[in-house]
């Protein structure tokens, strides 16, 4: 039988399946398990054993800041509590639409840790990528041969930017941070680049075990109509920082290279293409995203990964069936494609319709 990993590489290969493989992006939230328990699926089973997805290895590094800042509540009530996160940001959780049930949790940001340069040069010492607490305990060469051991593909994901990237202004707030582009454009170029040099040092570390594929998250970058910024600014402020580490990953054998961000962002890859970026993800269809034309444009100098309206499993079989005859058999024939949902899989998304998608993948065979 063919494994996990064979199946990555001769997809990212632009070889031959016979089948559609089973994947996870975005993820299954604890509401909807809890509230699929009670629609059939067997209690206490995780959804991915049961309908046998793919699997991989996620290498757990952390890319934040450390010391993180101390969890520390500075208000609560019945409805929500207001505290500070581990970026050092003032966050607002919702209590109303979070619970096991829903699966769903409310929260923006009240205030960032930076403000200033002043504030940016203390906060950026936090990202000293000697610190030993970046890596698991089990570090070290018995896990290096464990991963070259494996048959599943092994990924690793960097979050791009300080302070959870675009959601979070880079350590400044949205705001600020687009203000900043043009008020002090040095500091951005500083926040770019500082990061850059962070992840390269990581890289050295982490490239001693085995990758298969990087994912570069900038999840935040555009919404529906298109990115935060012009292509123009992308170029000016982000381009010479993301080519910097692409091409250290590619001097190091690293062949796939993921930019994965939700929202409209057909703007930007042609500017990522040209840092290095080769795949892309998840291709939000409800923010204008389309396989099927990227592909008729692109051809073999692009990869995709998601893009299954998570509405069609919303609204039924009817618009499942629909989106996925309309995409899957086109896509997987042309090669570099791995299909999967295109957003988190929240409680409005029965079992039913679920195993109804899933059951429709499995039967589609390629020619």
């Amino acid at each position: 039988m063919i494994s996990s990993r064979e199946v990555f590489l001769n997809i990212m290969h632009f070889k031959r399946v016979d089948a559609p493989p089973l994947w996870d992006l975005e993820g299954i939230s604890p509401g909807t398990i809890y509230q699929w328990w009670n629609q059939g699926l067997p209690l206490g089973v995780s959804p991915y054993d049961f309908f046998g997805f793919n699997k991989e290895l996620k290498l757990p590094i952390d890319f934040g800041p450390l010391p993180s800042f101390p969890p520390k509540v500075l208000e609560e009530n019945d409805n929500y509590v207001v505290y500070v996160n581990r970026w050092g940001f003032i966050e607002k959780k919702s209590k109303i639409y979070t619970s096991e049930r829903t699966g769903y949790q409310a929260y923006c940001y009240i205030e960032a840790p930076n403000k200033t340069r002043e504030d940016w040069n203390r906060y950026k010492r936090r990202y000293n990528p000697k610190d030993l607490r970046r890596f698991p305990s089990y570090w070290g060469e018995e896990f290096f041969e464990l991963c070259n051991s494996l048959d599943i593909p092994i990924r690793l994901r960097i979050d791009w930017g300080p302070g959870r990237g675009p959601k979070g202004g880079y350590t400044f707030g949205f705001e600020r941070f687009l203000q900043y582009i043009w008020k002090d454009p040095d500091l951005i170029h500083d926040v770019m680049s500082t990061y850059a040099d962070f992840v390269i040092e990581m890289l050295e570390e982490i490239l001693k075990t085995r990758v298969d594929y990087v994912v570069f998250v900038e999840d935040g970058i555009a919404h529906k109509h298109g990115p935060i910024v012009s292509p123009k600014t992308y170029e000016s402020f982000w381009y010479p920082y993301l080519k910097k580490v692409v091409d250290f990953l590619r001097e190091h054998n690293i062949l796939y290279l993921c930019y994965y961000a939700s929202g409209n962002i057909n703007q930007l890859i042609p500017i990522l293409l040209k840092a290095g970026f080769n795949t892309f993800a998840p291709l939000e269809s409800a923010a204008g995203m389309d396989a099927i034309k990227l592909k008729e444009e692109y051809g073999e100098k692009i990869r995709l990964m998601g893009n299954i309206s998570k509405q069609s499993l919303v609204s039924g079989p009817k618009f499942i069936r629909e989106e996925v005859y309309k995409k899957v058999p086109f896509l997987m024939e042309q090669g570099g494609y791995l299909p999967a949902v295109d957003d988190v899989i929240l409680p409005e998304v029965s079992f039913k319709n679920f195993k109804y998608y899933i059951d429709l993948l499995k039967s589609i065979r390629l020619k």
